[in-house]
């Protein structure tokens, strides 16, 4: 059994048409379910909690990466669900990389079930499958799996942390990076200002290194002052923000043109 879960700005009249459409498609392929619209007063957690006591087995979020990131962090930690993706409207980076189509397109990719089970990332409480940015206006230090620590040379850097690849991503010719299959998230760090420059030290053994990406598997962003943490479109946290890789931890419909 189905459920799908649509997102509250699909509300808007424009996108009515849309999703009749969606829905005659899904019917037409025999993968039709329940629909039910986030809303701030509706306890999504208990929702997914009865339904999946009715035999619900797939659950797929419709709408942006807000929505995938929503519904993710509502579904992680219960067994057997398979997760969805029908990408409407701007902002659906995830999808993409994916390999998952825009509307009609995605209802055949669901239909397809080509099944992966793929990494998460968490920060502190807080899943997520594609990326975090964290924009610091201030010296942070990075603790790196509670060995060494990273310190950039630069007060002002943005740190970007990745599960799944970024569009065009490459580092050095490297082409193992940005796997969401290989148990580690990769870390980028860049200052702000004077982008020539070193980018950090690393201080281990009074070693250094110049690159400016790195995999890993825990890591601790440490500050006296806020930072500003995003994850796959959320504002959450202050520091002090620990993240690490959930290995294998979802179940994810793929299309075959995934990057």
């Amino acid at each position: 059994m189905y459920l799908y879960l649509y997102d509250n700005f699909l509300n808007a009249n424009k996108y009515r048409k849309l999703l009749s459409k969606i829905e005659t498609r899904l019917t037409d392929l025999g993968i039709g379910g329940k629909i039910s619209r986030l809303s701030p007063l509706k306890n999504l957690r208990d929702l997914i909690s009865d339904e999946l006591r009715f035999g619900v087995k797939t659950i797929v979020a419709v709408g942006n990466d807000e929505t995938v990131s929503t519904v993710i962090n509502n579904i992680v930690n219960y067994d057997n669900i398979v997760f969805g993706i029908i990408p409407v409207g701007g902002n659906n980076t995830i999808a993409s990389n994916l390999g998952i189509g825009h509307e009609e397109l995605a209802c055949d990719i669901i239909s397809s079930r080509r099944i992966k089970k793929i990494d998460l990332g968490r920060v502190n409480n807080t899943y997520f499958i594609s990326e975090i940015n964290i924009a610091a206006e201030n010296r942070i230090t990075l603790e790196c799996e509670d060995s060494y620590q990273i310190i950039p040379q630069t007060h002002t850097c943005l740190v970007r942390i990745y599960n799944l690849r970024p569009e065009g991503a490459e580092y050095n010719g490297r082409s193992d990076l940005f796997n969401p299959n290989d148990g580690f998230l990769e870390a980028l760090v860049q200052p702000v200002h004077h982008m020539s420059k070193t980018f950090f030290g690393l201080m281990k053994k009074s070693k250094h290194i110049t690159n400016s990406i790195f995999p890993f598997k825990k890591i601790s962003v440490l500050s006296k002052k806020s930072v500003t943490v995003v994850t796959d479109g959320r504002k959450i946290l202050k520091p002090p923000v620990d993240i690490e890789v959930v290995p294998n931890k979802l179940t994810v419909i793929v299309g075959k043109n995934r990057t």
